[in-house]
C-alpha cells in the first residue's frame, strides 16, 4: 500500500512535467499557423473594408486556393468548388442518375449521338441523331451542354419529357423514367446491334478489347467478356488502352492481376509511410495466351500501371508510342462545410522494373514505352481521322443489314483508318504462327516520343507567331486608318492583353469607349471596331 502511495504522485509529476514540455512546443506550432495566415487575413481585412469597390469575398477566397495549388507545380492537384462537385463525383464513381445517352450540341440543339446500351433512352425508342428540342419544356437552342446535362439528370425513378425531333421529320414527346446509369468502360472494335463486336482473325482466334478508362465496375466487366471470349475460343487478345486517362487504382491492380500469375504489379512510395507494393495472385488467372497493349500519349495512370506491368512481367508486348506519364496517386477530400473539394497527390507509381511512371518538367524517361520494334507513331491528321470512324462504329443504329462481327487488318485499315490496330492483328498473327514477335515499326520509342514531342512543340509555337504577325499588321493597319481623317477621327487603341480590353480614345486623349475581347480575338474586337458607324468628330 505504501509504495502504491508513493508512485501515485511521483507518476503525477512526471505525467505535468511532461505536459509542461508538450505544452510550449504545441503552442509553438499553432503560433507558426497563425503567423502563416496572419498577414493573410490582414490583406483582406483592408481590402474589405477599405477598397474603392465592395470585393468579391468569394472570388479573393476561391483565388488564394488556387494560388496555393499553383505553388505545388502539379497538374493533378485540384480544387473542385461545391458547384462541380455533383459532377466530378459522377465521373469518379462512373455511374449516376439520368437517361443513359452521350450527347452534344449540333446547329444550335442538344443532339443524341447515340443511347447507351440497356438504358432508359434506348428502351423509351431514343435513336441516334434525335434532335432534342426541349427537355422539361425548356428549349435546348443555344444552351450550353453542361445546363442540358443537368436538366437530363435527377432522382432516381423521376420522369424527364423530352420533345424530340426524329431524322424523318416527325417530332414527339418522349416521357423517360431515370434510372443509374453505369459508365460502360469494356468495347469491342464495332457495335453489332446493342453488343459489340470483338474478333478480328476468326481462324486464329484473335479477339480485341478496349478499356475506355478504370472505374468501380471495370473489373467485373472485363472477367464477364473475357469468359464469354474464352468460350468462343480465345487464343490471341489485343487489349486497347489507347486514349484511357485511368482511374482507380485498385481496379488497375485487379486488371492486371487478371493476366499475371506471380510477380509485382506496381510500387505506390508515399513521401511519409511505407512503401505499398501490390502482387500478382495466382487464383483467378487467364490462360497465357499471346497479348499486344495499345498505348498512346494519351494513355495515363491506371492504364499505364497495367501496360506496364505486364511488359515488365513479360506477359504482353506494348506497340503504339509512349504514354502519357501520370504516374501520381490522388486522395480526394471533401472539405468540411460543404466548401468544395480538394483533389491531391500523395505518392508516385513506380513499375516493377523500378522505372517511375510520372512525368516532370525535367524527366528524360517516364510513362511506358513500347517494346522495340512496334514502336508506330500517327501522325496528328491520321489521328483525327480514326477518332472520326471509331465514333462512327460506336453508335447504336438500326443496322440496313446484318453486321459480320469479325473482322480483319485489311477492314480496319480500310474502314477504321487505324494503322495501329491493324498492325496490333498482324503481329499476333506472326507471333501464333511462326512463334516471334515481328519487327514493324522504329526500335526507339523514347527517341519517337522526344520527336513528337518537339514536333507539336514547334507546331504550337509558329501558330503563336503567325497570331502575333498578324496582329502586328493589324495594329499598323488600324494607325494608318486612324490617321486617315477622312474616314474617321484620329483614334488610339490601347490593348490590354492581361485583362482583355480594348481601349479607344480620340485625337485629344478622351476616351471614347472600353471593349472587352471575348474569347482573347484581339482581331475580331479591333474588325468589329473599325466596322462600326461612328459619329463625326465634334
Amino acid at each position: 500500500m505504501r509504495t502504491k502511495r508513493i508512485l501515485a504522485p511521483v507518476l503525477l509529476i512526471m505525467l505535468f512535467t511532461a505536459l509542461l514540455v508538450q505544452l510550449p512546443l504545441t503552442i509553438a506550432g499553432q503560433s507558426s499557423v497563425y503567423g502563416w495566415f496572419a498577414p493573410i487575413q490582414d490583406v483582406r481585412h483592408i481590402l474589405v473594408e477599405n477598397f474603392v469597390k465592395p470585393p468579391d469575398e468569394n472570388a479573393m477566397q476561391r483565388a488564394m486556393i488556387h494560388a496555393m495549388i499553383d505553388t505545388l507545380d502539379d497538374p493533378h492537384t485540384q480544387y473542385i468548388p461545391p458547384s462541380e462537385t455533383a459532377n466530378f463525383n459522377k465521373e469518379l464513381r462512373g455511374m449516376y442518375a439520368g437517361i443513359g445517352a452521350e450527347v452534344n450540341i449540333m446547329d444550335g440543339y442538344l443532339t443524341i449521338v447515340t443511347p447507351m446500351a440497356d438504358s432508359p433512352a434506348l428502351r423509351a425508342g431514343i435513336l441516334s441523331g434525335d434532335i432534342v428540342l426541349a427537355i422539361d419544356g425548356v428549349s435546348t437552342f443555344d444552351l450550353p451542354l453542361t445546363q442540358c446535362i443537368e436538366l437530363l439528370t435527377g432522382e432516381v425513378g423521376s420522369e424527364v419529357i423530352l420533345s424530340v425531333r426524329h431524322l424523318d421529320g416527325s417530332e414527339q414527346d418522349v416521357s423517360i423514367i431515370r434510372a443509374n446509369i453505369v459508365t460502360r468502360t469494356v468495347r469491342g472494335h464495332r457495335r453489332v446491334g446493342e453488343g459489340w463486336g470483338y474478333c478480328v482473325d476468326e481462324e486464329l482466334g484473335i479477339q480485341y478489347v478496349r478499356v475506355t478508362q478504370f472505374n468501380a465496375f471495370t473489373v467485373d466487366e472485363l472477367r464477364a467478356v473475357l469468359a464469354g471470349l474464352l468460350d468462343d475460343g480465345l487464343h490471341g487478345l489485343i487489349l486497347d488502352l489507347r486514349d484511357n486517362p485511368g482511374g482507380e487504382l485498385p481496379t488497375a491492380v485487379a486488371v492486371a492481376d487478371l493476366f499475371l500469375e506471380t510477380g509485382t504489379i506496381v510500387s505506390v512510395r508515399p513521401r511519409r509511410g511505407r512503401e505499398l507494393v501490390s502482387t500478382a495472385q495466382t487464383d483467378g488467372t487467364l490462360p497465357q495466351f499471346p497479348m499486344i497493349v495499345l498505348l498512346n500519349g494519351r494513355s495515363a495512370s491506371a492504364s499505364e500501371i497495367v501496360a506496364g506491368a505486364l511488359q515488365d512481367n513479360g506477359r504482353a508486348k506494348i506497340l503504339g508510342t509512349r504514354s502519357f506519364g501520370k504516374g501520381s496517386v490522388q486522395e480526394v477530400r471533401t472539405l468540411p462545410y460543404e466548401q468544395g473539394t480538394l483533389k491531391f497527390t500523395t505518392a508516385y507509381y513506380y513499375l516493377p522494373s523500378g522505372r517511375n511512371l510520372n512525368r516532370l518538367s525535367d524527366s528524360e524517361s517516364w510513362g511506358v514505352d513500347p517494346d522495340p520494334g512496334l514502336v508506330l507513331p500517327v501522325t496528328d491528321e491520321d489521328y483525327f481521322q480514326m477518332m472520326l470512324a471509331r465514333r462512327e462504329y460506336e453508335i447504336i443504329r438500326e443496322p440496313e443489314q446484318p453486321v459480320e462481327p469479325c473482322i480483319g487488318a485489311d477492314w480496319i485499315r480500310e474502314h477504321m483508318r487505324d494503322e495501329q490496330f491493324a498492325a496490333a492483328v498482324e503481329a499476333i498473327r506472326q507471333r501464333m504462327q511462326n512463334g516471334e514477335w515481328p519487327v514493324l515499326g522504329d526500335d526507339q520509342g523514347a527517341a519517337v516520343a522526344f520527336d513528337q514531342e518537339l514536333h507539336r512543340a514547334a507546331i504550337q509555337r509558329n501558330r503563336l507567331l503567325a497570331q502575333l504577325t498578324r496582329l502586328d499588321e493589324r495594329i499598323d493597319q488600324l494607325r494608318g486608318m486612324a490617321a486617315d481623317t477622312s474616314r474617321r477621327p484620329l483614334l488610339r487603341p490601347e490593348i490590354d492583353l492581361i485583362q482583355g480590353t480594348l481601349t479607344v480614345r480620340d485625337k485629344n486623349g478622351a476616351i471614347i469607349g472600353t471593349y472587352r475581347i471575348e474569347g482573347g480575338d484581339v482581331d475580331l474586337a479591333l474588325n468589329a471596331l473599325l466596322l462600326s458607324p461612328m459619329d463625326d468628330e465634334p
